[in-house]
């Protein structure tokens, strides 16, 4: 079994993982507050919201498996039990806030939600939705994580370490193996909207995530032993070969591009908690990227009332910067009024006892 991940007992924090959920809602940010058409070197530097989701997605994979490792090693098992409960106190309260909102709006006429979409917002289902309006479409992402949460932890609690590789793995290629179907069809056997968002072709970013943290004792050997990876040049090659890849993929989707931004992603994550030093380390470090990144669960829920890159019509119009600085808002009233309240009733929740 792979060791432990450093710094993840209950309570503590895995070095740079605020900092680059900071970046990631940074990216979401930018692109959402940027409406319109632009050229490929303006998206190249400024426009790469789903890279940002993808980051999330990694993180994602990363820590829920670090943790399930974790408890597994001490105490004999995993109990989903305990687990669904830790990441229903996570998830639900800042969620719960955020659709009563968007409810809210709705009867008031402020915001327009079809009747048929609610059943697929109360069940996190939204990614195989093809009504979502613009005030609830990024739900698909969570509604992604939602249904890994769900999924992985009865594979790893009830499989074998060769089945938990050989699941991550397989979704990693998923989104290939369905995009050739189709292409061999010659017909589209699923609609655009299921191939983008349904959790089955885009869960690969957090199938790598799982998969650092099956590999992680081998991946940090590795890692240290080179010079170049564990060096800072690593991020200037690596960042904007990303940029590249991610804006180059924004046309028309490529599932092999997706993959190589994917595990450009996830070597860079592996670095930056493996061997937790150096300039970007410090800068992912720092406490106003840590405040940020703690935010930005309800940063995204609450950003797509003030921003509106698609229709320039937000349901909260304010004008720039005020319309970032209404989304901040927003988020720190139900981060401190209603997300951190259940904090420690989620430390409750902790399997503690040795099984047989």
């Amino acid at each position: 079994m792979p060791a432990p991940i450093p710094n993840a007992a209950p309570g503590s924090r895995i070095s740079s993982l605020d900092g680059l959920r900071a970046i990631s809602i940074v990216l979401v940010l930018t692109n959402h507050a940027i409406p319109g058409t632009h050229s490929f070197i303006f998206r190249l530097l400024f426009l790469h919201a789903a890279l940002g989701v993808n980051v999330f997605f990694v993180i994602s994979g990363f820590l829920i498996t670090s943790l399930l490792l974790k408890e597994r090693s001490e105490t004999g098992g995993i109990s989903l039990r305990l687990f669904y409960i830790r990441r229903a106190l996570r998830i639900l309260p800042a969620f719960c806030v955020f659709v009563g909102a968007v409810a809210i709006l709705n009867a008031y006429g402020i915001v327009r939600v079809p009747a048929a979409i609610w059943p697929y917002v109360l069940t996190y289902t939204v990614n195989f939705s093809t009504q979502a309006p613009w005030v609830l479409g990024h739900l698909w992402s969570l509604s992604v994580e939602e249904q890994f949460y769900l999924l992985w932890p009865l594979v790893m609690a009830f499989a074998k370490p060769r089945v938990w590789m050989s699941v991550a793995v397989l979704s990693v290629f998923a989104g290939i193996g369905i995009r050739a179907l189709n292409s061999l069809a010659g017909v589209a056997l699923l609609n655009p909207v299921t191939l983008h968002y349904a959790f089955p072709f885009v869960c690969g970013p957090i199938a790598m995530g799982c998969l650092l943290a099956i590999n992680s004792s081998e991946v940090r050997r590795f890692i240290t032993a080179s010079r170049f990876l564990s060096g800072g040049r690593m991020f200037l090659v690596a960042v904007p070969l990303i940029a590249f890849l991610d804006t180059l993929d924004l046309g028309a989707p490529n599932p092999f591009i997706a993959i190589a931004t994917s595990a450009l992603l996830t070597l860079c994550v592996a670095r930056l908690v493996f061997v937790p030093a150096g300039a970007v380390s410090r800068l992912l470090n720092s406490a106003p990227l840590v405040g940020l990144g703690k935010l930005s669960y309800s940063i995204y829920l609450f950003q797509q009332l003030f921003l509106d890159s698609l229709y320039r019509h937000p349901a909260i119009p304010l004008p720039f910067p005020l319309n970032l600085l209404g989304a901040l808002a927003a988020a720190s009233i139900c981060y401190w009024g209603v997300e951190s309240r259940f904090f420690p009733l989620r430390h409750r929740f902790r399997a503690t006892f040795r099984t047989a």
